[in-house]
């Protein structure tokens, strides 16, 4: 009995011994991101597995979390040095977070995947030369949605103006209908929406020197519009964010929304009459005489062993994984026509394949990936807007970040659509909060 004994706790001591090692083996991808939809969870889930079937030594550990939610788990992670290794970086972030050393270099990671000519124009951002986040998909901001039927009955064009744009909001706003609706919550969607409203009156928050220059004519024509527009939309706009610009329009109150493709394919998805009364028009002209969109490129990032990441050279391989092939493709049409790929080799593919599955709307589908006369936090600085079109300075903006994130631009439009204070005076409050940010940031 005793060798025989002797025999099975070696076997066993043995096979911990395999155990353990197999599992000092497996290093661990941390994940983050903020593409919450259940279609898209559902395509991580199945690119992770293919991923992990291929790199049985990797174990990728997902954490999806709301798009405001991401900020506070990103500052978080970031203090207490437990950063994910891939994670959803923001543009206005990418300044900041690359000084700081908070980011890996990706440019060889970069060439890897096919370089910069594969990507669409203004989709990769530089930071002193280097590129520090692969994108995913473009988000395009700025497409306005209106409600065929009660247009027609109301004998109305779509709105090629503001002044369109306001008319037909007070039209279509009577018991039950709003004509308009607009985020007006401390949040980032509001700055978003501000922003494009500030850019089509001609304004910017910076010159090219890098200035602020919120206190601008067009800062003011913005909030005096968005003020008068509160009148025809709902009274809940006070909290509204992103998920809201889409929940109360499909209640089927709301007749003008600008807004991101994702209203259509949720339209689509849960109220089909409702998508087939949804028409798309261009974005109405404010007074620079052009329909400006916020166009962000959405990337993934690799944070840096300095706040805590590990397992870099593994990261790199799930990073390279997740952005390219069929995986890039698949994940576009889960939300079709919302996400936008950033790669020219399979934009014609998503678009031919999505509108079979949107009901034949190429018009929705071309809309969507039309992101001319677009501009973001980064690239608004010194902007011109001349003969219909929006002229970038090329200039990239290292404060901005800091404003958003501090949640400035929407604080000066709750003043002025909630509290009712005079746009000029929430325009010059709104200099001297960004001229602050600023100093701190140089000191």
């Amino acid at each position: 009995m005793r060798p025989r004994f002797a025999t099975l706790s070696v076997g066993l001591f043995l096979a911990g011994l395999m155990s353990s090692s197999a599992l000092a083996q497996t290093k661990v991808v941390r994940f983050l991101h903020n593409e919450t939809d259940p279609p898209s969870i559902e395509f991580f889930n199945k690119a992770i597995a293919e991923f992990e079937a291929q790199h049985p030594d990797i174990d990728v550990q997902m954490e999806a979390i709301s798009t405001d939610g991401r900020l506070q788990k990103v500052m978080a992670s970031i203090n207490t040095r437990s950063m994910p290794e891939v994670f959803k970086l923001l543009p206005e972030e990418r300044f900041d977070f690359a000084q700081k050393g908070y980011l890996v270099p990706l440019d060889e990671t970069l060439e890897e995947i096919g370089g910069r000519e594969a990507y669409l124009e203004g989709s990769l951002v530089e930071v002193d030369g280097k590129i520090y986040d692969i994108p995913y998909t473009l988000g395009n901001f700025g497409l306005y949605f209106l409600r065929r039927d009660l247009f027609a009955d109301a004998g109305l064009e779509p709105a090629a103006t503001w002044e369109d744009l306001k008319a037909n909001a007070e039209a279509l706003t009577d018991s039950g209908t709003y004509g308009f609706i607009f985020p007006a919550g401390k949040n980032r969607m509001a700055s978003i929406f501000l922003s494009e409203m500030i850019w089509a009156a001609g304004g910017t928050y910076f010159d090219k020197e890098l200035n602020v220059v919120f206190d601008n004519p067009g800062t003011v024509k913005a909030l005096t519009f968005l003020r008068d527009m509160a009148k025809f939309s709902p009274a809940g706009i006070s909290s509204y964010s992103y998920g809201d610009m889409i929940n109360v329009y499909l209640t089927g109150q709301i007749a003008q929304d600008i807004y991101a493709p994702r209203l259509i394919a949720n339209a689509y998805a849960n109220t089909p009459e409702l998508f087939e009364n949804t028409d798309v028009a261009p974005t109405p002209a404010g007074p620079s005489g052009v329909g400006v969109r916020f166009v962000n490129a959405n990337g993934f990032a690799l944070a840096s062993e300095a706040v805590g990441a590990e397992n870099i050279e593994e990261a790199k391989e799930f990073l390279k994984f997740i952005v390219t092939g069929e995986r890039l493709r698949d994940f576009s049409l889960t939300a079709f026509p919302h996400l936008v790929p950033p790669r020219q080799d399979v934009q014609e593919e998503v678009i031919q394949t999505g509108i079979a599955e949107l009901g034949g709307r190429e018009d929705i589908a071309r809309a969507a990936f039309d992101i001319s006369n677009g501009l973001d936090f980064e690239s608004e600085a010194g902007a011109r807007f001349e003969n219909g079109k929006v002229i970038r300075s090329g200039v990239t903006n290292p404060y901005i970040g800091a404003i958003v994130a501090r949640g400035i631009p929407a604080e000066v439009l709750q003043r002025v659509v909630l509290q009712g204070e005079d746009p000029a005076a929430a325009a010059a409050w709104g200099q001297a909060q960004m001229e602050a940010v600023v100093e701190d940031l140089k000191d």
